[in-house]
């Protein structure tokens, strides 16, 4: 349940996503891997940089830090009591993560995927009512005492959580209305099936060598230090060339 309204309806939801955001956690962890940067990766990641204005180096880690965040949120089990989380602070560290994997991953995500977050979005913003009125009254009552036990404001909290991932998926969405970037999702869509396509038997192989020896992200960009430079130095290079110095 996110929001308190419902229960097994949201649940089910959300984890139908899982399977979109495990396929873009191994599309992305095959792009850190060595010789994995093919002209077409090296391209998307290049213009989804100069969207955000970061380099193409940031743009990676930001998105596999991102899929790392929705998996640990979509795993954390939230327990509510009259349809109040038990646990505001466990709740709204939930819903920070499923926001910035949200954000971050916009252009790689399935069209379906990004569907159901414009609907939770407008849950969201709907629910929100909630905390207004008599049941916003009852709601500020219930959480004196566990205010007073942490010591900060879990009304405030709560209210201010309902607006988190509407806010995501609103700036991700206004963002790209404002330059062209229309062929963006069909190019990483396009990179992500290409992806899943690769041989099952060296999937296989990789995948689980990556998870049983240790390597995170973190190693694995270590590793690749020198594609992430040249990433780097080719990302600063289109810039000179945007702003005209080459010219």
């Amino acid at each position: 349940m996110l929001n308190g309204l419902t229960s097994q309806q949201e649940i089910e939801a959300l984890k139908r996503t899982e399977d979109n955001i495990e396929k873009v956690k191994s599309f992305l962890e095959n792009c850190i891997s060595p010789n994995s940067l093919t002209d077409e990766v090296q391209e998307f990641f290049r213009e989804v940089a100069a969207l955000k204005g970061q380099s193409a180096e940031a743009t990676l880690q930001e998105m596999m830090a991102g899929t790392r965040k929705y998996l640990e949120a979509i795993n954390t089990e939230i327990e509510f009591k009259n349809d109040i989380p038990k646990d505001i602070n466990k709740y709204v560290d939930k819903i920070e993560k499923l926001a910035a994997g949200i954000e971050s991953c916009w252009d790689i995500f399935s069209g379906e995927s990004r569907q159901y977050f414009r609907k939770i979005a407008y849950s969201f913003t709907e629910a929100s009512s909630k905390c207004n009125g008599w049941q916003g009254l009852l709601i500020r009552l219930r959480l004196i005492l566990p205010s007073l036990q942490k010591k900060e404001d879990l009304f405030s909290k709560y209210q201010k959580s309902f607006l988190i991932i509407p806010k995501a998926v609103a700036k991700a969405i206004e963002l790209r209305k404002s330059k062209s970037t229309s062929k963006l999702w069909e190019k990483g869509q396009y990179l992500l099936n290409k992806a899943t396509e690769i041989d099952n038997s060296e999937k296989g192989i990789l995948l689980p060598y990556l998870k049983h020896l240790g390597r995170t992200p973190e190693e694995q960009l270590e590793k690749n230090q020198g594609a992430m430079a040249w990433a780097k130095a080719r990302m600063e290079e289109i810039k000179k060339e945007y702003n005209g110095e080459n010219l």
